[in-house]
């Protein structure tokens, strides 16, 4: 039987193979470092990085540090439960009622938390409670100033003799007081020429509305339903624009009113005031409205 050779020792020492791996490690390490040197590091960037490591790691939204002299992991996770008395010292946070209500609920204190959460209600009760109080005040005074406006409108409506030819109105929300002036007394039927005989009561309505020059003024032409046959305006809406039109031009013109405060518009048969089904109702419908705006509007 053929004796068994005898295995080699292996020769002293490392591999052959590790000594040049090591080599390539070290020259791969230098080349890397030779990089870094070189590069500029951008200072934004970086931050943001570490911000977003902080705030997925640590137990503080702000990204609070939790290594270092912090209480909080040297003495375990049970620490949670006093989270909100290590918060002044464990890193910065932000000051926010959403970030205050998140510690709260980390806290795992449901006494605390029903106790936090109590005093945020309380505190929202109370101001509800201001903005209804300060909405009820404006309320009062819009409502004051719109009937003090009535007052004196109706006053000078009286003074002009005016009281046969026009009819006055207030807002129910109190935002503006109203002087209607019957279509008939300013208007041809589907006309939008000013009457001569009627430009006597428009200018008297002109020196009513310059006692409040610099207050909001709209002019709105109104007309009933039946539709028009004939003439040069296509429908009801063409013939109350154009007769608001007519009507502001001529108290700009004439009483020289400030133009950046007036507007004007046709409403056509959209809005009326009485019936259509009688003659009577049309005739009312049929007018020109100016709104005096009250400035709290």
């Amino acid at each position: 039987m053929a004796r068994k050779k005898k295995e080699e020792a292996p020769a002293p020492g490392s591999p052959a193979w590790m000594a040049t791996f090591s080599d390539l490690m070290n020259l791969l390490l230098c080349f890397f470092v030779l990089l870094f040197a070189m590069s500029s590091v951008d200072t934004a960037k970086f931050n943001e990085l570490a911000q977003s490591f902080a705030n997925t790691f640590n137990v503080f939204k702000a990204g609070g540090a939790f290594f270092g002299d912090g209480n909080l992991v040297a003495n375990g996770a049970t620490q949670l439960n006093n989270l909100d008395e290590y918060k002044a010292t464990m890193g910065e946070e932000s000051d926010s009622d959403e970030e205050k209500d998140k510690i709260y609920e980390n806290t795992g204190d449901i006494d605390k938390i029903i106790e936090h959460y109590e005093g945020k209600i309380v505190e929202m009760e109370g101001i509800i409670e201001d903005l209804k109080q300060s909405e009820a005040e404006k309320e009062a005074e819009k409502q004051e100033t719109a009937s003090t406006m009535y007052d004196e409108v109706y006053e000078l409506i009286n003074r002009y003799n005016l009281g046969g030819d026009v009819e006055m109105g207030m807002d129910k929300a109190y935002n503006y007081v109203k002087i209607d002036v019957k279509g008939s007394v300013l208007f041809e039927s589907n006309k939008a020429e000013i009457k001569e005989d009627a430009k006597p009561i428009l200018l008297k309505i002109g020196d009513i509305l310059k006692e409040y020059d610099g207050f909001g003024i709209e002019i709105i032409g109104h007309t009933d339903n039946v539709p028009i046959k004939s003439g040069p305006y296509e429908d009801n809406d063409y013939l109350s624009a154009a007769r608001a039109i007519e009507t502001a031009q001529y108290l700009i013109k004439n009483k020289n009113l400030d133009t950046s405060k007036i507007s004007f518009s046709g409403k056509g048969e959209r809005e009326p005031i009485d019936t259509n089904a009688t003659d009577a109702g049309r005739k009312r419908n049929r007018r020109i409205e100016f709104r005096i705006y009250t400035p709290m509007k």
